[in-house]
């Protein structure tokens, strides 16, 4: 092989996109899925607990009770695929996550009921996309926890687009 057909060859290599098989045999990727999984069922759970304790409206006390109980079990899945993995249990939640916590904290009646609401839809759509791509490329201990998960963070935006235009 010559030197610049090796040479374009490497280029062109580096510059493909990774395959969804490749991706799959990716222990980094898998351990950081899994982190940030956890990451994110503690700030559910925590924003959540908040809300249910100050929503207005029973609805949206029901939507963070929910959130609660789901998130809870998710962190639970995502604990022991971290086992699988080879990470460990992040006690700690997202900077997005405790930013959100504050400032709910500082709302009372309709206004922490919009509030949540807003961010709940905005967080579930962004966490769907990463599920999502993470079951169709993951490796099978992730993809099988996102797959999981998808169901209920669905419902979960199913209800709060039905709370916030309703």
């Amino acid at each position: 092989m010559t030197r610049p057909f090796a040479a374009a060859l490497a280029l062109a290599a580096a510059l493909m996109p990774s395959s969804p098989a490749g991706a799959a045999d990716d222990p980094e990727r898998a351990s950081f899925f899994v982190i940030d999984a956890i990451k994110g069922d503690n700030g559910e759970i925590a924003v959540a607990t908040l809300v249910r304790e100050r929503a207005a409206t029973a609805e949206v006390r029901d939507l963070a009770a929910m959130i609660v109980r789901d998130h809870a079990a998710a962190r639970e899945q995502a604990i022991a695929a971290g086992k699988t993995v080879g990470v460990g249990v992040p006690t700690a939640m997202s900077a997005e996550a405790r930013h959100l916590q504050r400032k709910l904290s500082r709302l009372t009646g309709a206004a922490i009921d919009e509030a949540f609401l807003t961010a709940t839809i905005k967080q579930h759509r962004k966490t769907i996309g990463k599920y999502a791509e993470q079951a169709r490329s993951g490796d099978a201990v992730t993809r099988q926890l996102a797959e999981d998960a998808l169901p209920k963070l669905r419902e979960h935006l199913r209800i709060a687009l039905s709370l916030q235009s309703g």
